[in-house]
């Protein structure tokens, strides 16, 4: 089978797609969710990703243009992403996300620089709203009128919300268990949504819509085989790159400098790998010398063990319910484990306790965040711990989603709210005997 590229026209800036395993490529209009079929096999599937003529890019753009371009949504560093026509460009403000130094945590963490990429300020109150933005844009550009993805929550929420902005139907598919805040933020805007008994059987349907009714896919494909095994694709190449714009914002709020760290709150690691190939564009058009070591900050430690005994993929583990939600999968992915490699850098797993109590250290921060991406900076500080990490590094953790996303793990551990009598007298004595403050 000949698996040259497949005939297509050029897209503003994208050339073509290419198999991060084998090197086989496609079109850049090709609607590619499945994976390499040419290095497919039953134990293995490969995503592509999508490049750039970044010799074309660098010709026509510079630092200076994209400082002083107005637009502060993904479409900044519009020629970066794979949405050919400017009216296929929508917006809902997503991007432009604080990057912010945390002391406490840095203290914690016996880490003198450490900020946090604070995406649970983007319109869905999560860093899937870059994702959603570029997949649904691209889906509408390519004629698609129907949206699909399995979801517990962030990624269902940003579909909704930017398929209802695009003027397409979307059909969400999502479990029981789910939180009622994550059911509520995807309900909200207006999706046909269903849950069902696991999440497994979420997969099968959604499967075959897709290869049923040609619906466009929002999140991640996988190959559901036989032997009650599965392959997991990841996202999009056209959805990932829409993370690529968190290394670009990264960059220029570092002075256009480079961190010697990035770690990212990792399941599927669409996330991770789309960071990953941001900081590679920047560097490839000569914005920046260096790159950063990504860190997989796990729950299960799926890429942990493949990189510790040195797999060619990770492999399936048996489901653990967690807090962390988010990234509390049985699966990951080949990108992952790639874009950890190609970086020099980490995969660290982290328990519910470190979780937690680094969510409360990020609090006093300012910042409230999801237990799952809390996992970004319990990751920095374990490698700091075991002298991987130096203490003068510059380091980022990633924030993926808002702490308001499932409040009932963070309520559990808080103290109860005292009541007290509205005297003056009673005040000083609660502040005294519960928070140790003292009114003289």
């Amino acid at each position: 089978m000949d698996h040259s590229i497949i005939e297509g026209d050029i897209l503003g800036y994208v050339l073509k797609q290419k198999c991060m395993n084998c090197g086989a490529e496609y079109a850049p209009d090709a609607w590619m969710v499945k994976g390499c079929p040419a290095c497919k096999t039953d134990s293995f599937v490969s995503n592509l990703e999508v490049i750039y003529d970044t010799n074309a890019i660098s010709d026509i753009l510079d630092r200076k243009t994209i400082e002083q371009r107005k637009a502060r949504s993904l479409w900044r560093y519009k020629e970066f992403l794979p949405i050919e026509q400017e009216k296929n460009r929508l917006t809902l403000g997503e991007g432009s996300t604080p990057l912010t130094k945390c002391e406490y945590v840095g203290e914690y963490a016996d880490i003198s620089t450490v900020y946090v990429k604070n995406e649970s300020v983007n319109p869905t109150w999560s860093f899937k709203d870059r994702l959603c933005c570029t997949v649904v844009c691209k889906a509408r550009e390519l004629g698609f009128d129907t949206i699909t993805i399995s979801t517990s929550g962030n990624h269902g929420a940003a579909t909704a919300a930017y398929a209802s902005k695009a003027g397409l139907h979307c059909v969400i598919f999502t479990f029981e268990y789910t939180s009622p805040a994550m059911k509520t933020s995807m309900q909200i805007y207006n999706p046909m949504i269903v849950a069902t008994p696991s999440a497994v059987d979420r997969w099968v349907l959604m499967n075959q819509c897709i290869d049923t009714y040609g619906w466009a896919l929002a999140g991640d494909y996988v190959h559901l085989l036989d032997d009650n095994t599965f392959l997991l694709v990841g996202s999009s190449p056209f959805a990932k790159d829409g993370y690529k714009t968190i290394a670009f914002e990264i960059i220029e709020q570092l002075d256009w400098t480079v961190p010697d760290w990035v770690s990212q709150p990792t399941c599927y690691a669409n996330g991770l790998q789309g960071v990953w190939h941001g900081f590679r564009d920047f560097q490839d058009v000569g914005f920046t010398e260096s790159l950063p070591k990504m860190v997989a900050a796990e729950k299960a430690g799926i890429l942990a063990e493949a990189l510790e005994k040195e797999r060619e993929y990770p492999l399936q583990v048996e489901y653990k319910r967690s807090i962390a939600l988010s990234i509390a999968g049985f699966l990951s992915t080949f990108q992952g484990l790639k874009a950890v490699r190609d970086s020099h850098g980490r995969a660290v797993p982290s328990e519910d306790t470190e979780l937690l109590e680094m969510q409360r250290m990020l609090g006093k921060d300012g910042v409230f965040a999801e237990a799952s991406s809390a996992a970004s900076l319990v990751a920095l500080k374990k490698l700091r711990e075991e002298g991987t990490i130096d203490k003068q590094d510059v380091t980022v953790g990633i924030i993926t989603g808002s702490g308001l996303k499932d409040i009932d793990p963070t309520h559990e551990y808080l103290p109860p709210l005292p009541v007290i009598t509205p005297t003056f007298e009673e005040l000083k004595k609660t502040l005294g005997k519960v928070y140790g403050f003292t009114i003289e």
